[in-house]
């Protein structure tokens, strides 16, 4: 989703941050911290931030921003189609609006032309993904509501998906979950038509 034509790829960096910190509470476990953190680094960098020199210690305020971010695709409910309210949503993409600095500006920057960013100009990485994620979740509700977003319909996955596609019909974070539960749905249905001749 790209709004108002800004450089990175908020939405996919948004869902990206959520899945890596969230989806797997133990999976960084074993991993040393110096990894981790290269680890979202290295993600944000995928959605085209400027992000390969970020400090190591802008890992623990990502982490933190991703369990925020959550809060808005725990807030649709399960992906059964009983979604609550969108003032359920709302509140809680305005709760992150709240909590991230804005200052509108033109930037040039390292040679990318001119461009819009949200944060201020003396803002870090951390606050420009808090200020830009914020914006495209907010993007995301205002065009679609709620039926465009939420956590994997998969039984026990945790991932998280946002659908800006014309037919809105994703309620799978990856095709991988996706077939997996058309697979099992499948051999349910075999089995209690086996079970009922």
């Amino acid at each position: 989703m790209d709004f108002i034509g800004y450089k990175s790829d908020a939405l996919g960096a948004a869902v990206a941050l959520v899945n890596a910190v969230t989806a797997d509470p133990d999976g960084d476990a074993d991993t040393p911290p110096e990894q981790s953190g290269r680890r979202l680094r290295d993600l944000l960098v995928e959605h085209r931030y400027l992000a390969a020199r970020a400090p190591a210690s802008a890992e623990p305020a990502l982490r933190a921003w991703a369990r925020r971010l959550r809060t808005v695709f725990d807030a649709t409910g399960p992906a059964d189609g009983t979604a609550p309210p969108l003032e359920a949503t709302a509140v809680a993409v305005n709760a992150l609006l709240a909590d991230v600095q804005i200052g509108p500006h033109l930037s040039d920057h390292d040679g990318q032309g001119w461009h819009f960013h949200y944060a201020p100009p003396e803002a870090s990485l951390v606050e420009r993904v808090r200020s830009t994620t914020a914006f495209a979740v907010a993007m995301l509700v205002s065009e679609y509501g709620v039926d465009r977003h939420g956590v994997c319909a998969a039984e026990g996955c945790r991932r998280v998906y946002a659908d800006t596609s014309r037919n809105a019909a994703r309620r799978y974070c990856s095709p991988a979950c996706a077939n997996r539960a058309a697979v099992a749905a499948h051999r349910a249905r075999a089995k209690l038509k086996a079970g009922g001749t």
